[in-house]
């Protein structure tokens, strides 16, 4: 929760202070979504009862937010989800620092495909891209809006379009998880 806490005051340009962790929890529905994840993680882990409340736990965050991270998905610290809305992830591996926006799709292909998504450190995944399939998204990449992508994305690349390609790559990529966003 402090590296999550860590970049929304990051974005802000603020210290994490008392002040902002109360906001940050009361009033951010973004800081709330991925609250809600680490304490399902939590909850997940607790002996004889942890899967059953860990479940409950998703439904209700389910239903609370109209978004869904899957059970299955590896969540890295310092995530940052500004508008909680609209966004589907399924099993996945997703590293440090990685920012979704709004109505972004994360998964399998299919049910009997092999393989997950892995998303790098330090990706921005803009609205409604969609990542399916066995890809990896190398680190610091950017996904365009609605891109949709099939296939692997090297590292400080932005990728666009649909299926997406990658328009170019940075070799000096900044980590998103420093920047302010």
């Amino acid at each position: 929760m402090r590296s999550d806490l860590a970049r929304y005051a990051a974005s802000e340009g603020r210290a994490v202070t008392w002040a902002f962790t109360l906001r940050m929890i009361f009033l951010m529905p973004g800081f709330q979504f991925v609250l809600a994840r680490r304490i399902q993680d939590r909850l997940y882990r607790l002996p004889i009862v942890g899967r059953a409340m860990g479940r409950i736990w998703w439904w209700w965050t389910c239903r609370s937010f109209g978004a869904e991270i899957a059970i299955a998905a590896s969540i890295g610290q310092g995530l940052y989800v500004p508008h909680p809305y609209g966004i589907v992830i399924g099993e996945c591996a997703m590293g440090d620092g990685v920012t979704i926006l709004q109505n972004v799709t994360i998964g399998k292909r299919s049910r009997a495909a092999g393989g997950i998504p892995i998303i790098g450190d330090g990706v921005y995944l803009a609205a409604g891209a969609v990542i399916v399939g066995d890809v990896t998204i190398g680190p610091n990449a950017s996904i365009g809006a609605n891109a949709v992508v099939l296939s692997d994305i090297p590292a400080g690349a932005t990728a666009v379009g649909a299926p997406a390609k990658p328009m170019g790559k940075t070799a000096t990529a900044k980590p998103l998880s420093n920047a302010v966003i």
